[in-house]
This record gives C-alpha cells, structure tokens and sequence, in this order.
C-alpha cells in the first residue's frame, strides 16, 4: 500500500470513529436534567475532538506494542510539537474535571500524525465515558469527585523529546498517575524502557539500585518511608519495575524511573523518581546515543 492510501485509510478511520451509544446518550440524558449546568457537552463531531486528552503517553507506556510498532516510523526532529489548544471541564455538584486536551503538531510524517490523534481520541472517549458514568451514578448522593490532567515536556534537545502525563484524582483520598514517553530525535523513534537494552537483564540492574537509594533514603531521614524489607505479611513490598515501568530521558542523559503514588511508598511520600546514572546502566545498554 502506497504511502497516500495509508494515510488516506488512517483519515478514514478517523473520521469514522464512533461515539460509542451509552456515551451519547449519557450527555443527552444528563443535558436533558441539567439544563442550566456548567458542564460543557459538544455536539457530536465536538465530542469527538473534544475527548482527545494526552493518551499517546499511555499507549506507550501501558501498551508496548503499540510502543514498538512506532519504533519504525519515521519524525523530523527539529519540530515535534504536543501542545494544550484546549481545557475542557465538567461539574455537576461535587462532580468536577478538568481536561486538557492535547494535539500533536509539525510531524512530517502525516501517517504517524494521525496514528497518534486517532489513539488520543479513543483513549479519551473512554476517560470522558467513565467520568460521566461516575457523575450519573453520584447524583444525589454526597460524594465527591475531581479528576484534573496536564502533560509536562520534560525534555526537548537534540536527541531527545520526552513528555509526561500526569492524571490527578480525588475522591475522598488523593491519586496521582504518570505516564511518559520519549522519541529518540536521532532515530526518527518512539522508544520504549526495553528497547533501550540489550536484554531484560535492565529490570534487575535497575531494581536492585533502586531498591538500594531507598534504604539510604530511609537511613538518612526517618521521615522518609518505602514499601521494602518490611516482615508484615500484609505489605506487599517493592521488588522489581515493570518491564514498561513509567520513565523518560532527562537532559543530562539519564534515564529517570517514575512510580505513580502509593506504588511503592505511603501516600504523603507523592510519586517517588529515581534518576538512573549511567554507571549503572552503561554495560547493558544498546548504543542509541540518547542515554549518556
């Protein structure tokens, strides 16, 4: 298939993104209730482009196939773009979002452009569908519910484009969520954790450093507490990342290990980072040049 019926086949499919029935009905229902309501509900081709929330990160980090399927298609380096053109928010009594809606811009490989904005759409419909049901199910009730996102560029050098996405839920307690990516300018690539290494000999290498900055974190403030070496058998304790654990490129070079909050310490510790020195990882990574 030549290069313009792809992309004309990925417009297509774009376009002809359904919105799934429950969904549509859900706005109508609740539009039909809360006439006067500061929520913000778009027509049909608004919802569409409205739902689009910054899900590339999750793609990458949630689904390595998608990940390595993108390792082949080819990004101009100079002007990768993901930029906030809108914010979208709901409320409904204690029911409140703020979304910000992401769009990514100036790729040369059009194909690649639209793969990317069709994930975004399909990632929000689902985010959007949720918290309406949420909303619906709380009607009358006392609960509560916030839900803010946003997105981070993290870095943006020659070598290296790395974003995070951050997702911020409360309700009765706090929740904070990451998810990253990084292109590899020199590369043309999306690049997941594994694809960095030569083989899987990364997790434990990683595991093991950090798992040893903790206990030195814990030693030299007794305020600082990590879910590792405790004997109740009701703490699951940390002991390995995830083959796609959550990270991106810092500008030094170094890879950066992010967990989401609770993940691996109590609540009031935040999400905890971890910035990998090259030391330790230098014997077992592949030469891509974007890891110093």
């Amino acid at each position: 298939m030549s290069n313009i019926k792809k992309i004309e086949s990925l417009k297509n499919e774009y376009n002809n993104i359904e919105i799934p029935s429950e969904l549509d009905n859900m706005v109508k229902t609740t539009l039909k209730k809360h006439p006067h309501s500061k929520t913000m509900y778009l027509s049909r081709t608004g919802v569409a482009a409205a739902l689009i929330i910054v899900a590339f990160t999750s793609a990458v980090n949630i689904s390595p196939a998608f990940a390595e399927s993108m390792t082949n298609i080819p990004i101009l380096n100079s002007i990768v773009k993901l930029v906030n053109f809108k914010t979208y928010t709901a409320k409904n009594g204690n029911m409140e979002a703020n979304i910000n809606v992401a769009q990514v811009e100036g790729l040369e490989n059009k194909e690649l452009e639209i793969q990317l904005n069709n994930e975004f759409i399909k990632e929000g419909q689902q985010e959007y569908g949720e918290f309406l049901k949420e909303m619906k199910a709380m009607e009358g009730q006392d609960g509560h519910k916030a839900v803010e996102t946003s997105y981070q560029v993290k870095t943006d050098n020659d070598s290296v484009y790395s974003i995070v996405y951050t997702k911020y839920e409360a309700s009765g307690s706090s929740d904070t969520q990451y998810k990253a990516y990084t292109i590899d300018k020199k590369n043309q690539a999306v690049v997941s954790l594994k694809s960095l290494f030569k083989d899987n000999s990364y997790i434990d290498v990683i595991s093991d450093y950090i798992k040893d900055e903790m206990k030195k974190e814990m030693k030299a403030d007794s305020n600082k507490i990590y879910f590792i070496d405790s004997t109740d058998p009701t703490d699951e304790n940390f002991d390995k990342i995830k083959a796609d654990q959550t990270f991106y490129i810092n500008n030094n070079g170094n890879i950066v290990i992010m967990f989401n909050k609770y993940e691996v310490a109590p609540g009031y510790m935040g999400a905890p980072e971890f910035v990998i020195p090259s030391d330790v990882v230098k014997e077992i990574l592949l030469d891509r040049g974007i890891v110093k």
